[in-house]
């Protein structure tokens, strides 16, 4: 079983939710007492909302590299960045620690793939929905096209996660108007809307089942875990 170096804690409710993930994917694939090998390095969400915020991505980039750079003198076989939205340095990283990085977008298109969608939505923070870090990866490796909500949706989307989801408030205003707004995103063509940020599955109501969702935490966490053990992706 290869150790995972885990780069954690953007923010560390996410990183939790991941190990908890990790573990079970890899008790299930081997049963008994079996649990994941993780390195985990978990980082100060303060700095990096922070610089995010002055929209200083070359020190985030710096911190993210240092750390990932720990994980690798550590032993790690390969890593995970537990969120979404970093994944816009992704190359960066891998590159700077020299080893693999295990991009979110690559089980999340490989899985939209082998459903037979063609065209998709995505939620998350504004970072995530404005980077070409999906796109790039879902249409050029997977066919895909992709759709985001207009720009005050957007904004309003990245404040209901800031300002709400971050510190564990759930409002009846703020789930109506992503339900609504998954609604729309289907009238515009979409087939599935991927879950592009891990706080974003605790607001989707139980109405918008009429269209696939995907949890992109839970698919690299499984996809993390047959890497780990070298076993095929599905």
């Amino acid at each position: 079983m290869k150790l995972i170096g885990l780069l954690g804690g953007v923010g560390w409710e996410t990183t939790a939710i991941y190990y908890r993930l990790l573990n079970e994917y890899t008790q299930r694939e081997l049963g008994g007492y079996h649990s994941a090998r993780i390195l985990i390095h978990s980082l100060d969400f303060g700095d990096i909302e922070g610089h995010r915020r002055a929209g200083n991505w070359d020190e985030i980039g710096r911190i993210l590299c240092e750390a990932a750079g720990t994980l690798k003198a550590g032993g790690a076989e390969f890593i995970v960045l537990a969120t979404n939205t970093m994944h816009r340095i992704a190359d960066r990283i891998s590159a700077a620690s020299d080893l693999e990085l295990l991009h979110i977008a690559d089980p999340v298109g490989a899985k939209l793939r082998t459903d037979g969608f063609t065209k998709v939505a995505l939620l998350g923070t504004r970072h995530t929905m404005e980077s070409d870090f999906y796109p790039v990866v879902l249409e050029t490796r997977y066919g895909l096209s992709v759709i985001t909500p207009e720009p005050d949706e957007r904004a309003e989307v990245q404040r209901i996660i800031s300002d709400e989801l971050n510190h564990g408030i759930i409002r009846a205003g703020s789930e109506y108007f992503v339900g609504e707004l998954v609604k729309k995103l289907h009238a515009r063509g979409a087939e599935a809307v991927i879950l592009g940020c891990s706080h974003i599955t605790t607001i989707i109501p139980p109405e918008c089942d009429v269209i696939p969702v995907y949890d992109t935490t839970r698919l690299h966490a499984r996809a993390a875990v047959k890497r780990a053990l070298e076993i095929g992706h599905d």
